[in-house]
């Protein structure tokens, strides 16, 4: 996040207002999703990598920017 210039609500936008663009079930510890959003200010396009925990809480695992 820090890299790409992003916080955190960057990342709750994204997460709330985006899409899965897919699901990753090759991980014995659950299926990851890769959602696909947008920053608050809509102008940067970018990813973050979820699963959900046994608890029902969401982890996020890592957030990237897409491009540039």
């Amino acid at each position: 996040m820090d890299e790409d210039d992003l916080d955190e609500s960057d990342v709750k936008y994204g997460v709330l207002h985006g899409e899965i663009s897919s699901e990753l079930t090759d991980d014995p510890r659950g299926i990851r999703f890769v959602v696909l959003g947008n920053t608050q200010d809509r102008i940067r396009s970018l990813e973050v990598v979820c699963r959900f925990l046994p608890s029902g809480l969401l982890r996020i695992i890592t957030v990237y920017q897409i491009g540039e």
